[in-house]
């Protein structure tokens, strides 16, 4: 009986290459040969587009529901069944059918005379903080060096923004583009620091709270500068001065109804003379002011409310005024 030679086993390897080779991978990765190259490279371009900054950044900006957005349609919505209303309503009081002609009066005559005996009109009592907001006397500046101080009567910037915007008649791709930028922190801060800094310049003078506004300013214009894009630099600071010129003077108009006889021409003129230095260094042309569309403000607020006539209480006497340097010229 024959015995079989047992087998040398090999040694196992002892390194990676070793390994490799024992395999038959000791060339990794392999060449991959397809068939139809073309296609392949096909392939992978539109996988390169498909997975680019631009084309996700677009997907989402079509896709991706916007606060704004939902706002303004929900707003145009509102209007849109106000109108309606109004139509139904005038139609409803109209209509031949509601009342017979043939019927009696009388019980109709009674019950006008009812409700006129007993109607009581409805007051508010405010309290005496809330009467002096609404004039310029009655309104003081709190400094605060870490973050804005709000607008007067709890104001909100976003909401004069928009009411401003939607004056200029932008198309709605120019307005959503430029809605995203004006509405951005740092505009914002801008309109909350420039209505404070013109309040203490124009009407209560404090050289210390002004210049500390005044360099914060300077801060938000230049973060806003920066995260412009440059394709769209030219156009938006072309707009821009003249767009915060209309919000300050619009949170004048709403903060202090009781003042709005101070906010004349001049006050117009001066404001926007005052902030096209700071963001261009150029004054505008004289009578800018005349193409805004805020000519109702005195007796309409930006919600479309009217405004109950009311007369000032005390006289306000604005300061000597001066025009200050752009931010990056002026010295402290």
């Amino acid at each position: 009986m024959e015995l079989t030679v047992p087998q040398k086993l090999p040694d196992p390897p002892r390194s990676f290459d070793e390994f490799l080779k024992s395999q038959n991978w000791d060339y990794w990765p392999r060449d991959v040969h397809f068939r139809d190259s073309d296609i392949w490279e096909d392939t992978l371009k539109k996988l390169e587009e498909a997975i680019s900054y631009t084309s996700i950044y677009s997907y989402l900006w079509t896709n991706v529901p916007r606060l704004y957005d939902i706002v303004d349609s929900l707003e145009s919505k509102l209007k849109e069944s106000s109108h309606l209303l109004q139509h139904h309503a005038s139609r409803l009081f109209e209509s031949d059918k509601m009342i017979s002609k043939k019927r009696s009066y009388t019980n109709l005559e009674r019950y006008k005379a009812f409700v006129k005996e007993h109607y009581r009109p409805k007051k508010i009592a405010l309290s005496d903080r809330m009467e002096t907001e609404k004039n310029i006397e009655g309104c003081t500046f709190l400094f605060n060096q870490n973050e804005v101080t709000q607008l007067p009567r709890h104001l909100d910037a976003k909401q004069i923004y928009l009411y401003v915007l939607r004056t200029q008649n932008f198309e709605e791709k120019v307005f959503k583009v430029w809605k995203t930028h004006v509405l951005s922190d740092c505009s914002i801060a801008l309109l909350h620091d420039s209505f404070w800094w013109w309040f203490l310049h124009k009407f209560k003078p404090d050289k210390r709270d002004e210049d500390f506004l005044f360099d914060r300013i300077a801060e938000s214009y230049v973060t806003l500068f920066i995260k412009i894009p440059l394709r769209r630099k030219d156009a938006f600071f072309k707009m821009y001065p003249d767009c915060l010129t209309q919000a300050v003077y619009t949170t004048f108009q709403e903060s202090f109804p009781e003042s709005c006889s101070l906010f004349n021409d001049k006050f117009k003129e001066d404001l926007g003379n005052t902030i096209f230095l700071w963001l261009s260094g150029l004054k505008p042309e004289t009578g800018f002011w005349t193409h805004w569309k805020l000519q109702d403000l005195c007796t309409t607020t930006i919600h479309g409310s009217k405004r109950v006539p009311v007369k000032l209480r005390r006289s306000v006497i604005p300061s000597q005024e001066h025009i200050p340097g752009t931010p990056w010229t002026r010295r402290r």
